[in-house]
């Protein structure tokens, strides 16, 4: 019995496989054909198929990835599993693909609802309003362990589903030396540039921060992102790579810059990856490919513990957390092109003012 339906789904493969290098008018109905399979319980039947949809190359990501946000939602964790693994591979063997820098380019702009706080000195900060969702976070190839690239470390792996219970406000952009500058007086940055953004600044400090810019901004109550948060505002509702698509990044790259066309995701985030490193409010640590809601890292709260002697947690936020290191994200602008992903992350300890270190404030939105 176990050879018969090995048989039938060989056979279903070689046909979805076939009809995948199809051409012209039948590609788009192939690629339905194919990304039916993928929520076939047949596993082999589902690799196959996902291989098919791959050697359609980037026009595939078309069909792809509004499939992956439909299966998201509807919870077929074969089928998004499955699509995610598509769009990556796609975007891993076509990466000098003109047509998969073509695709990215027919996404819009989301427009979203935005918040100005105020600042000492006539200073403002720009906040985004960024939904509630489920996304994809972590990058690899899910269920195996297996990464997709020697460049990728093994912490941006599992591939998992998170799902975001509640708006929240996310700044515009990392804050900047003059806004850092008047709310604390001092900056320690090495490179002395107002609208640059600061550096050397340890967690604790930063949380000081998002303490002193809630106390000028009631009833807001400021505080650093979670590791979640910051993907699922990264990614901006895709699945990519990076904050912008799957397109190849380059070391510098001028596409990042100011006016490019990569300076602004989707949600309208800036310097999601040539920027500094941005402090996440998470204990740093590995986690697991089981789905997650409203997740906030290793020791469940994110938080210092009772006693430490350092600056006040935020408010509204439980004590006891443990762990050594606290969550980074972003990239440092002289980063190689290999680390700037949506998944990338690592930890530094909380107490370290490193050059190359800052942060984006984030709140509770209603």
């Amino acid at each position: 019995m176990a050879q018969a339906a090995h048989s039938s789904a060989l056979l279903v493969l070689c046909v979805l496989s076939a009809l995948c290098r199809a051409s012209g008018q039948d590609a788009p109905d192939t690629a339905a054909r194919c990304l039916g399979a993928l929520s076939s319980p047949d596993a082999a039947t589902r690799a196959t198929a996902a291989e098919a949809l791959v050697a359609m190359g980037p026009k595939a990501l078309f069909a792809v990835c509004p499939f992956t946000q439909e299966h998201l939602a509807d919870r077929d964790e074969h089928a998004w599993r499955a699509a995610v693994w598509v769009e990556e591979q796609i975007a891993l063997r076509y990466q000098d693909d003109p047509q998969l820098d073509g695709y990215y380019k027919t996404l819009k702009p989301v427009k979203l609802p935005t918040m100005t706080a105020k600042l000492p000195g006539g200073l403002t900060m720009e906040f985004v309003k960024i939904p509630a969702g489920t996304f994809v976070q972590g990058s690899g190839n899910p269920g195996t362990g297996v990464l997709l690239a020697a460049d990728m470390p093994c912490n941006y792996a599992p591939v998992r589903k998170v799902t975001l219970t509640k708006p929240y406000w996310l700044a515009r952009d990392e804050v900047s030396q003059e806004q850092w500058e008047a709310v604390m007086g001092f900056n320690r940055s090495r490179e002395k540039w107002p609208h640059r953004a600061v550096e050397a600044v340890s967690w604790h400090e930063a949380l000081e921060f998002c303490r002193r810019l809630s106390k000028l901004n009631p009833p807001h109550v400021f505080t650093l992102p979670t590791e979640a948060q910051w993907e699922r505002a990264c990614r901006a509702g895709g699945t990519g790579r990076h904050a912008f698509g799957n397109e190849k990044l380059l070391r510098g790259d001028s596409r990042l810059d100011e006016g490019g066309p990569w300076h602004e995701n989707r949600f309208g985030l800036r310097h999601l990856h040539d920027g500094v490193f941005e402090w996440c409010l998470d204990w740093f640590g590995v986690y697991t490919e089981e789905a997650a809601t409203d997740p906030v890292g290793i020791g469940g709260t994110g938080v210092p513990p009772v006693g430490t002697g350092k600056m006040p947690v935020p408010p509204g936020d439980a004590d006891g957390a443990v762990g050594q290191y606290r969550a980074i994200r972003s990239n440092y602008r002289c980063c190689s092109a290999a680390e700037c992903r949506a998944a990338h992350r690592f930890g530094f300890e909380p107490d370290i003012r490193r050059h190359g270190v800052g942060f984006r404030a984030a709140a509770e939105a209603k």
